[in-house]
């Protein structure tokens, strides 16, 4: 005879928990380990890590709070001065005399080729020079009661520009060089050579000014003698 089951369908496909699988029951356990194990693990590492957290917290409070704080100086012995093995040569009488005389002439000695250089800087590009003249100034010696003579015009240009507005830019820019002083607009005159290619007149101009040189020497002292006294005393 063959065994027939009577119970429902549903109960039919129902397992008891004995019928499981007992490899899918003991993995299953197992997971369930691992998971609670990681979690507290989890948990103490976060512990650990907060208190260590606030330890470093308060050491950099501390530090701050020390640096802070006034450093006393360190008191240093002043160091003993460096003998050199080869002293100095020592100036003679003659060679001081001949030292005075090369700074005097180095003194009222003029670059001109810095002043050159200088006012090649500053001539506008619309400023066509045709003629420079450049003197050494000469420094008389003073006499007292007399005015001193007037600066000599050492520096003198002439040229053309295209309007006046350029002329006035060179004299600005002129009085920017170091080495002159007194600059000055000696002539201007409209000059049709001068002016812009659709025929219009240009302007012609003089410019002058003076050449900074050595100041002058001082004045010579003459020493006053006394007059002699001619009174002379009655005898009896």
């Amino acid at each position: 005879m063959r065994a027939v089951n009577l119970l429902p369908k549903d109960l039919q496909q129902h397992k008891s928990f004995r019928e499981e699988d007992p490899a899918v029951v003991v993995g299953s356990a197992l997971g369930v380990i691992v998971m609670i194990a990681l979690g507290a693990a989890f948990f103490v590492a976060h512990g650990k890590a907060n208190s260590q957290q606030a330890r470093l917290t308060k050491a950099q409070l501390e530090l701050a709070a020390l640096s802070e704080k006034k450093r006393v100086p360190v008191k240093t012995k002043p160091s003993a001065p460096i003998t050199p093995i080869v002293p100095p040569p020592a100036i003679t009488g003659q060679e001081a005399t001949w030292l005075s005389a090369v700074s005097t002439n180095l003194s009222q000695r003029i670059a001109f080729d810095r002043v050159l250089r200088d006012v090649s800087l500053v001539i506008p590009d619309d400023i066509t020079l045709s003629s420079m003249t450049m003197s050494a100034p000469l420094s008389s010696v003073a006499v007292p009661g007399v005015p001193p003579p007037a600066a000599s015009q050492g520096f003198v240009i002439a040229g053309t520009a295209f309007s006046y507005d350029s002329v006035a830019r060179l004299l600005s820019r002129l009085a920017l060089v170091p080495d002159l002083s007194t600059v000055t607009l000696t002539s201007t005159g409209s000059d049709a050579t001068a002016g812009t290619t659709g025929g219009g007149s240009g302007v012609s101009f003089n410019i002058s000014a003076a050449i900074k040189g050595a100041p002058a020497p001082p004045a010579a002292v003459i020493p006053v003698t006394p007059p002699a006294d001619t009174t002379t005393g009655s005898t009896s």
